[in-house]
């Protein structure tokens, strides 16, 4: 699902971050804790900024640096775990690893986009 038509979207936010987070492609930089399902580890921060932030348009939802990354997700209710050098780990209660859940996040996404929708049209009246 593209949230490119909402990028003000907070379920779009989070549609963005699951899909990463979720893509086995991308485990060596960014990926699910094997210990707890409700948070994500970035492994290697400088991969993260220069081969998902920077050159997908994850980057505008999601920050296109680091620090805008940590200040976004702490904005979305994501609590930093403190972890051991050069690991960082972001929890959230709703935010967890489970296909029920990524289709909660889309549908509220989808449903927020209609609703946008509608009301443009009504304006256009």
């Amino acid at each position: 699902m593209s949230c490119k038509l909402s990028i003000e979207s907070s379920s779009c936010f989070y549609v963005q971050l699951y899909q990463i987070v979720d893509d086995h492609s991308s485990d060596q930089i960014i990926s699910w804790s094997k210990t707890n399902n409700n948070s994500f580890i970035v492994w290697d921060m400088k991969r993260l900024r220069t081969n998902i932030l920077l050159k997908s348009s994850s980057g505008v939802l999601l920050g296109r640096n680091l620090t805008e990354f940590v200040a976004k997700l702490r904005s979305h209710g994501f609590k930093t775990v403190v972890k051991g050098p050069g690991e960082l780990e972001f929890s959230h209660d709703d935010f967890a690893r489970d296909p029920l859940m990524k289709k909660k996040v889309m549908a509220k996404a989808l449903s927020e986009r209609i609703e946008r929708f509608d009301a443009q049209i009504k304006a256009m009246k």
